[in-house]
């Protein structure tokens, strides 16, 4: 044993005098080698350089010998053992593959029983005085990063200088778009999914639930109804509340292709003081109404079309005589040339029967075996051009209107193709929009009459021109009251000379007063003069107001009353008519396609001609359909 240890401590004692000692002549000198003392040390501690030089010259003959006498302390943070530091290599390559591109090499010389090379440390930041950045507390997102600055040189000058270590060079790292945003600030270390690319003004909606209301299970924590940018990955708006529908009983109606389509059936069953509307001996009678109506809707992005068909038919059980339909038809679109250009076109179409109480009637209401029937056609076309705030307006019309001829009880039958007659008109308007509520106007037109006999059988020249001029204005007052009001006057030429001519003022108006989200005020007025065939009258200059109140006491039961009056003037004739209308409506929506429908309403004629007053009592109830 002794023998072993001396041949030993003799080897050692040799190596260090070659290592000290001048080399001979003709042989290199040893190359002092930064890595000897990093060949293989089993399981003896890794030992830094400097701990090494702090204890050279304590060197004791143990050793010397190369024997320790006890294992120095390892550095903070450092490894005991080669065994250990490879696992902490390990686990630091899995956790951070990005801080040393090349793992392998490191594993490669650490299985070798070589030590790798101490990762750069990374310099301190600079202290700032910046706040520190926080995360958005709605996402949860680091805000992005400052834009880059389009020089390079500059943004580079403009960065404070910082002391860093070298770093030895490296193989370059190539990460992909998505795998950068993941890794950079604000990123939760996470790519992004590859997805195609989507046109950039169609968002992703996202929704935490499905039809039936069942949460999903990846449902998207940002809340229901969050659009998220389907490049970015970033919210770009959250969730608002939904949007309350202003009638939830308003019926929903059927897609046929481009259009929304709403039906409408009514039943109605009711009873009637005074079917004839006669002055004395008025005996009641009860009778059934139909009612039916079609709408349509077109549903374009540009351009627009509606279309509405209804038709009633009232049945009297006691009186069959004053049985009569009504049918309405009106088809209107808009075709938009421009942004500040459109066309308004109506067709229309209107067959009604003549009221009992009319004064039109060939003869008295009591002699009729049925009322006669008169039909409307007509069309209307409109310019309308935007110029700022000034909009022009240039509309015109033309209606032909036909009277079915009349028979008496006895069969007798009353002609009234003398009646028919065409009307054409023209109207040009401006408006300008002094504020977004208030647009006043000013509105000129003229309007023709032209009969198909130009004389009657009384010997009058028919046929007439008209011109009328109105100032006024439409607005919108905080979306409590709005409507249009004007005044104006009306002058009629007739072209027989016996007849008086026409001056009169007109007052026309439609106004919405909406005091609560539960009652409603409406109010009309409307000045017109219409043909009349009573002998001597040159017309009939017509005044009409009404006003309707509209209550819900609850959203599925609505109340209305409206009172209306009229006044029937006959120009070049003593004769003058009062009308009157008072009604009390009442609605129960039982669903949105199901309504239950009452009304009770009187009427009243005041003449100041013998025999022409009457007053009238009418009840209603009725079933409704609407899809």
């Amino acid at each position: 044993m002794i023998a072993l240890v001396l041949a030993w401590t003799g080897a050692a004692t040799h190596g260090q005098g070659l290592r000290g000692s001048t080399p001979a002549p003709g042989i290199a000198p040893l190359v002092d080698d930064p890595g000897r003392n990093e060949g293989w040390r089993g399981l003896a501690p890794l030992e830094s350089d400097a701990g090494a030089a702090s204890r050279a010259g304590a060197a004791s003959d143990a050793e010397a010998a190369g024997l320790r006498t006890e294992a120095p302390a390892a550095p903070p943070g450092a490894a005991r053992t080669d065994a250990a530091g490879r696992d902490r290599q390990r686990a630091q390559n899995r956790r951070a593959p990005w801080i040393d591109p090349d793992p392998r090499r490191a594993n490669a010389l650490a299985s070798g029983g070589l030590a790798a090379p101490a990762p750069p440390t990374a310099a301190a930041r600079p202290m700032s005085s910046r706040p520190a950045v926080v995360a958005n507390r709605r996402t949860g997102r680091m805000p992005r990063r400052p834009a880059a600055a389009a020089d390079p040189a500059a943004a580079q000058a403009s960065r404070p200088a910082t002391t860093t270590a070298r770093r030895p060079p490296t193989a370059a790292i190539t990460l992909s778009r998505d795998e950068i945003r993941a890794l950079g600030p604000g990123g939760r270390g996470v790519a992004t999914p590859v997805q195609p690319r989507r046109p950039v003004d169609v968002p992703i909606v996202i929704d935490r639930t499905q039809g039936g209301g069942r949460a999903l299970p990846n449902a998207n924590p940002l809340g229901r109804g969050a659009v998220v940018d389907p490049v970015t990955g970033e919210v770009v708006s959250f969730a608002r509340a939904p949007v309350v529908e202003a009638d939830p009983f308003a019926p929903t109606g059927l897609r046929l292709g481009t259009f929304i389509v709403t039906p409408v059936a009514d039943a109605t069953l009711g009873y009637d003081s005074n079917p004839r509307r006669l002055h004395d001996g008025a005996r009641g009678s009860l009778f059934t109404q139909s009612y039916g109506e079609v709408q349509a809707r077109s549903d374009w992005t540009r351009h627009e079309m509606t279309a509405r068909l209804r038709g009633t038919y009232s049945a009297y059980f006691s009186d069959p005589g004053v049985n009569r339909p009504e049918v309405n038809a009106v088809v209107t679109g808009r075709i938009d040339l421009a942004r500040t250009t459109r066309i308004d076109t109506e067709a229309r179409y209107n067959l009604t029967a003549q009221s009992p109480g009319s004064s039109n009637l060939p003869s008295a209401p009591s002699s009729l075996r049925d009322l006669p029937l008169v039909r409307q056609y007509g069309a209307t076309a409109a310019l309308v051009q935007d110029v700022g705030r000034l909009q022009l307006t240039l509309r015109g019309a033309v209606d032909r209107f036909t009277y079915d001829d009349a028979t008496t009880n006895d069969g007798t039958t009353i002609p009234q193709a003398e009646r028919n007659y065409n009307s054409l008109g023209l109207r040009a308007r401006a408006s300008y929009e002094l504020t977004p509520g208030l647009r006043p106007f000013i509105e000129v037109g003229v309007e023709r009459h032209a009969f198909d006999t130009p004389v009657s059988s009384g010997g009058l020249l028919q046929g007439s021109t008209s011109s009328s001029y109105r100032i006024g204005s439409t607005f919108e007052l905080s979306r409590l009251l709005t409507g249009e009001v004007a005044a104006g006057y009306l002058m009629r030429d007739n072209i027989d000379p016996t007849l008086v001519d026409i001056r009169v003022p007109t007052f026309d108006a439609a106004l919405v007063w909406t005091p609560t989200a539960l009652t409603t005020l409406r109010f009309a007025a409307k000045s017109v003069i219409d043909e009349t065939f009573t002998t001597g009258a040159a017309g009939i200059q017509r005044r009409d107001f009404s006003i309707e109140l509209e209550h819900s006491f609850r959203r599925w039961l609505i109340g209305t009353a409206r009172l209306a009056y009229g006044q029937d003037i006959y120009v070049g004739d003593p004769r003058i008519d009062q009308r009157l209308i008072g009604s009390l409506n009442l609605v129960y929506r039982a669903s949105r396609n199901l309504q239950i429908r009452g009304e009770i309403r009187r009427e009243m004629l005041m003449s100041n001609q013998a025999g022409q007053s009457y007053s009238a009592n009418i009840f209603l109830l009725g079933l409704r359909l609407q899809r």
